[in-house]
């Protein structure tokens, strides 16, 4: 694949296009394993998630940021990075609601606070050049 136009405003429509993908993805995973295998929902959620960050990883390392390779640090920064994220989404949600906000604007909130700290983890600590 040529170069990637390595611009903020273009990684930034890369990453929400492949966000919109594997939400997709992971959604008709969740769907598969429940439905079709009739796993249970901790098991159909677990895989779901489980591959869309597989995929999320794959998919914005090579289209998104470029990288021409894959090394198992980037793996284990990855990981932690997703974890710390999910972790701080949660906090953001749980403050928002304690201070009186309904759920859904924490979590519209915490939705933005997730993928703004995996952006921008993923471009300056997961594949930095």
């Amino acid at each position: 694949m040529p170069q990637q136009d390595n611009d903020i405003g273009g990684q930034i429509s890369r990453f929400a296009i492949i966000g919109v993908l594997n939400t997709c993805f992971g959604l008709a995973v969740i769907l598969f394993f429940y439905r079709v295998l009739g796993s249970s929902l901790i098991v159909s959620n677990a895989a779901g998630y489980g591959m869309g960050l597989v995929l999320s990883f794959a998919l914005n390392g090579f289209w998104t940021f470029d990288a021409s390779t894959y090394k198992l640090t980037m793996v284990i920064k990855y990981l932690l990075l997703v974890g710390a994220a999910f972790i701080i989404n949660m906090l953001v949600i749980m403050s928002l609601m304690s201070l009186g906000l309904p759920y859904w604007i924490a979590q519209i909130v915490g939705v933005i606070t997730y993928s703004s700290i995996v952006f921008l983890g993923m471009k300056y600590a997961v594949f930095t050049k």
